[in-house]
């Protein structure tokens, strides 16, 4: 069975993606940013995401057995029903090049269940699939804004919605509209919080527990949700005023960050027979210190926690593209890796066509000019990763020690000089430099250890914590970079943070790779045995 998810159209109106399922495989998966070059692709519909994922798996869309939605458009309060948005879906497609046959249904799934699954994708091998519990917390999905879901020997039920009042999400985003941060910048808010001060922290309104079981409620007018935006905007900004401190900023974050927290573990606090799995997905799940605390909590209770790499709306298709397939609970992602993947050799010929001068390294020289030179270093290899986390494949590198390389980096990407970057490094560097829960990934925060805190001195936050992504095995190229910087330091680590400029997506293909890195003044942009030399 061939399966395409979706998420763009039907109210969904961010972090527009498509993906591929293939026999219970997730063969491939794109974000529209990533392909038109806008930050979470605002207002767009998936088309060139459609055609991307069809073009790496080699699929026809006459091949596709069925296409599923991650949003239900009759909730939104638009008018909409499943029939028309589906035809409205045909339309984009059609005109985009891509005619769906009228034979292939055009179907909807709830987006917290789109969440939930897309977590199921990227369950470790080997992990019991048929007893999983799921916590999806959002801004919002339609009428909601969470969900605690059962999954029981194949069956699915849901146990609570989280209705709009109540939305965790929403009081982070108004938190962050209140620090002057950007919207969809709620991880500033995150890192600033490990600034804020327990004695003095604000102290935030309490959302409701507005909690409720059945069916999702249509809105009565979608206005609804964003009334309730700008509420909770106006109650964060009534906390600080412009031109406040440093210091009383990070207190605000301190505290909007302690409310969520607490109030997620409350939510857990109340389960009574905890699966061995718990997967979290929504954007709230890409909050890596609330994610350490739930990461504890599971261990306390002799479980595991799986937060997949796109827990944000960049998820939805993979997990609409599972709820339609005959066993969803057996279907996986081979990793993070989902998107169009380069060989050096095409690499090579690409960047030379774009005007850059190619030359073969060796990992050794390129560890040598990290260590020796302090470059930075844009790295590009195999396939995409899915998801707003830099993990090896389209990632700009730097030495780990150093935090004055640490604060040329955050100045070349424009990123405030007080927010940490992370570590990607070796499973036996993990357990020698930190304490925690180790996340493939990088979306749980651990505690450096004292014997860390020289070597690793460029990743580790003021709160004496990192968000490391914790390789284990070969991991070809990437990995054996790892390895050449151990043996010239004894430690497997390297900074590794996401390949864009401010306010732009991670890069795609070779030529965005060039553009960025000579954009930003990197000194290097290099792969699997080729570098192009930029300073």
């Amino acid at each position: 069975m061939i399966a395409l998810g979706l998420n763009g159209f039907a109210g969904a109106d961010h972090d527009a993606s498509a993906a591929l399922m293939v026999d219970g495989q997730v063969v491939a998966a794109a974000e529209e940013e990533r392909l038109n070059r806008r930050r979470h692709a605002p207002g767009d519909q998936p088309v060139l995401a459609i055609q991307e994922v069809l073009s790496i798996a080699g699929i026809n869309i006459r091949d596709v057995d069925i296409v599923c939605h991650g949003w239900r458009p009759g909730a939104l309060g638009l008018g909409l029903g499943e029939s028309s948005e589906a035809e409205a879906i045909r339309r984009t497609m059609l005109a985009a090049g891509i005619p769906l046959p009228d034979k292939t249904p055009v179907v909807f799934t709830d987006h917290h269940v789109a969440h939930f699954w897309s977590g199921v994708a990227f369950l470790p091998s080997g992990v019991d699939r048929a007893t999983v519990d799921g916590l999806v917390i959002d801004g919002a999905g339609e009428s909601t804004s969470g969900a605690f879901f059962r999954l029981r020997a194949g069956r699915l039920e849901k146990v609570w919605n989280l209705g709009i009042e109540g939305s965790l999400g929403f009081l982070y985003e108004a938190a962050t509209a209140a620090l002057r941060f950007h919207p969809g910048n709620e991880g500033k808010t995150m890192g600033l919080a490990s600034y804020g001060r327990r004695e003095t922290m604000s102290d935030i309104p309490q959302p409701p527990d507005d909690r409720f079981a059945g069916p999702i409620p249509e809105l009565h007018d979608r206005a609804e949700i964003q009334a309730l935006q700008r509420r909770r905007i106006i109650q964060m900004g009534s906390l600080i005023s412009a031109g406040t401190s440093f210091n009383v900023r990070a207190d605000l974050a301190l505290g909007v960050q302690t409310v969520v927290e607490s109030r997620i573990m409350s939510y857990l606090g109340e389960v009574s027979d905890p699966a061995p799995v718990l997967v979290m997905a929504g954007g709230v799940a890409l909050n890596c210190s609330i994610n350490a605390t739930v990461a504890e909590w599971c261990g306390r209770h002799g479980g595991t926690l799986t937060i997949p790499p796109p827990a944000n709306d960049g998820g939805i298709a993979i997990g609409a593209a599972i709820s339609v397939c005959p066993d969803p609970a057996g279907c996986t992602a081979d990793g993070a890796f989902l998107g169009r993947g380069y060989a050096p050799e095409d690499i090579m010929s690409r960047l030379t066509a774009a005007g850059a001068a190619v030359r073969a390294i060796s990992p050794g020289e390129i560890a040598d000019g990290l260590l020796e030179r302090d470059m930075l270093c844009g790295w590009f290899d195999g396939r995409a990763e899915i998801g707003p986390r830099a993990l090896g494949n389209r990632a700009i590198l730097a030495r780990a020690d150093s935090e004055r390389v640490r604060d040329r980096l955050n100045v070349i990407k424009g990123r405030e000089n007080w927010r940490p970057l992370a570590p990607s490094l070796l499973a036996d560097e993990f357990t020698a430099s930190f304490t925690g829960v180790p996340s493939p990934y990088m979306l749980v925060n651990c505690t450096a250890t004292a014997s860390a805190m020289r070597p690793l001195a460029g990743v580790i936050h003021v709160d004496n914590t990192a968000r490391p992504q914790v390789l284990d095995g070969d991991d070809g190229p990437f990995g054996t970079l790892l390895k050449e910087m151990q043996r010239r330091t004894g430690h497997a680590a390297v900074t590794c943070t996401s390949f864009n400029p401010a306010g732009q997506p991670i890069v795609y293909t070779p030529e965005d790779a060039y553009r960025a890195a000579a954009a930003m003044g990197l000194d290097l942009l290099a792969g699997d045995g080729w570098c192009v030399a930029l300073r």
